[in-house]
Formats: structure tokens, C-alpha cells, sequence
């Protein structure tokens, strides 16, 4: 089982770890990256490129991309 723990204040890491390291079969990995919600912040930092790489024939409108989903729904529930 893993257990994400994040510790707002990091005086508080030295105290948390060596409690923590007193139960048995618990590892201690130690996260050398920011997150952000929970990802690694450069998931969002490659999306942010990826959308700024975006040119105008890339994208479609709104209602051709729910047009898109509409056949989409179409077509899964005609599998049943």
C-alpha cells in the first residue's frame, strides 16, 4: 500500500519521518519534485508548451467538438 503524505511545514519532517520510520516494513521515498494537485509539476509545465504550440488549424469549434461526442455517444450505444 503506499501513502502520499505532504508536510506544510518542513520543520516538521525531521519529527514525522523518524515516527514514521519506527513502523515496521514502512519505506521512506523521499519526492525530489514539485507537485501540483498531486502531479508532478512538469506534467502541467508540458501541457502549457503543448498549448502554446497550437495553431489555429488545430483546433475545431465548440459545436463541431460536441458534434464529434454526439456520434461518439451514438456509436457506444449502438454496441449494446
Amino acid at each position: 500500500m503506499n501513502l502520499t503524505i505532504e508536510i506544510e511545514n518542513k520543520e516538521d519532517y525531521p519529527f514525522i519521518k523518524e515516527l514514521l520510520e519506527r513502523l515496521e516494513g514502512v519505506k521512506i521515498i523521499q519526492n525530489e519534485y514539485d507537485t501540483i494537485e498531486g502531479l508532478p509539476a512538469y506534467v502541467f509545465e508540458q501541457v502549457e508548451k503543448y498549448g502554446e504550440s497550437l495553431k489555429d488549424e488545430d483546433l475545431i469549434s465548440k459545436e463541431n467538438f460536441f458534434k464529434l461526442i454526439d456520434e461518439e455517444i451514438c456509436k457506444l450505444n449502438s454496441q449494446k
